[in-house]
């Protein structure tokens, strides 16, 4: 009981010390611990702060260690500071600093409200400051970042010899779409890779850095696209080819990846293709696959609209199929597979979820 007890605890602490450790969330935590730190609400500090972690899902150790920008050694100087950035405020100048007792009522007011104006103005710029330390740091510390910038260094070393407009496409979107931080962060398991609808061909030298033998398989409908994911990928154990993802004869494999491409399919084909992806999967195998979010307001009305433009200047002869979350979500149920969703935005304001579902292991006889 007592072991249970203490396995609990522990677990529970880990769970509140980790949670949201990401560089923007690491970053508003500190902004808004130093901000409620250095205004004037002596008491309600802490409450102030655990209040905007759980309004916010903020980090609370580290909001609640930013408040104490409030303590003794600080105090003083935090005070002087917001009364003369108030009285500058106000006044254009500074003011020359004098002690509250010589004070009347009248100009007692009169500081105190520069008090309050210049310790807001004073927590915004400390904490703007300090939250663009936090995140610096925290992208630069955290393991699935520094994975991330190995990873994005690798796939642009690979393309490197590639024309000018294909590479700086390449590099725009490692850049720029964040599905690449995601998998980072994520274990890309071993064997097989296998990409439907591949383009460049990306995402195969992405999983394969560290395992530079691994065998990688893609196929996309762009000539273009996969003649310069043959040419990049050439030192790697690869195959892309020109190939419907839905005529693509799929082999045993680790993982399986589809990225911007069951839009394309009729829903009973895209169900059909996700059934046939999670048969082929290796036991422990992995299928990732990104859609659009339909239940983001404004970010899915810009999402589809965005792609009904792509599919026009592709000459598609259909608009985009988008089923819902609980669709994907029991088809893969139905097929065995452990899901978990990841509902995110990309540096546009497009939303998407990432579904990684994982083909259980076989159970060893007991």
């Amino acid at each position: 009981m007592q072991r249970g007890l203490k396995e609990y605890i522990r677990k529970f602490a880990t769970t509140l010390l980790t949670e949201r450790l990401d560089p923007a969330s690491a970053a508003a935590a500190v902004f808004w611990g130093i901000f409620i730190g250095i205004i004037p609400i002596y008491g309600l500090q802490t409450l102030a702060a655990v209040g905007v972690a759980l309004l916010l899902r903020l980090n609370k150790p580290l909001i609640l260690a930013a408040t104490f920008v409030n303590n003794p050694l600080f105090w003083a100087p935090t005070v002087v500071a917001s009364i003369e950035l108030g009285g500058f405020l106000r006044h254009g100048s500074f003011q020359p600093w004098r002690l509250l007792i010589v004070f009347s009522a009248a100009q007692l007011k009169e500081e105190l409200f520069s008090w309050v104006l210049g310790s807001v103005v004073l927590g915004l710029l400390a904490g703007g400051a300090a939250a663009l330390v936090t995140m610096a740091v925290v992208h630069w510390l955290t393991p699935a970042q520094r994975s991330l910038r190995q990873r994005i260094r690798f796939v642009n070393r690979t393309y490197a010899g590639s024309a000018r407009y294909d590479r700086g496409f390449v590099r725009w979107k490692m850049r720029l779409d964040r599905i690449f931080s995601l998998l980072a962060a994520e274990d890309l398991g071993t064997g097989t890779v296998v990409d439907l609808g591949c383009g460049y061909g990306m995402a195969l030298c992405f999983a394969a850095f560290g395992d530079q033998g691994r065998r990688l398989l893609g196929c996309d409908l762009n000539a273009h696209r996969i003649s310069v994911a043959q040419h990049a990928l050439h030192a790697l154990n690869a195959e892309t080819s020109v190939c419907d993802v839905r005529d693509f004869a799929l082999p045993s494999a680790g993982l399986i990846l589809i990225l911007d491409v069951l839009q394309y399919l009729p829903a009973e084909e895209q169900l059909a293709l996700l059934k046939r992806c999670c048969a082929a999967l290796e036991p422990g195998g992995r299928l990732i696959f990104r859609v659009h979010d339909r239940e983001r307001g404004l970010r899915t009305a810009l999402t589809l609209g965005l792609d009904r433009l792509l599919f026009s200047a592709e000459h598609v002869g259909s608009r985009p199929t988008i089923l819902c979350a609980a669709q994907y979500r029991s088809a893969l149920s139905e097929a065995g597979m452990e899901v978990v969703e990841r509902r995110f935005r990309n540096r546009l304001p497009l939303a998407h979820i990432l579904f990684l579902a994982r083909r259980p292991a076989v159970e060893s006889a007991s």
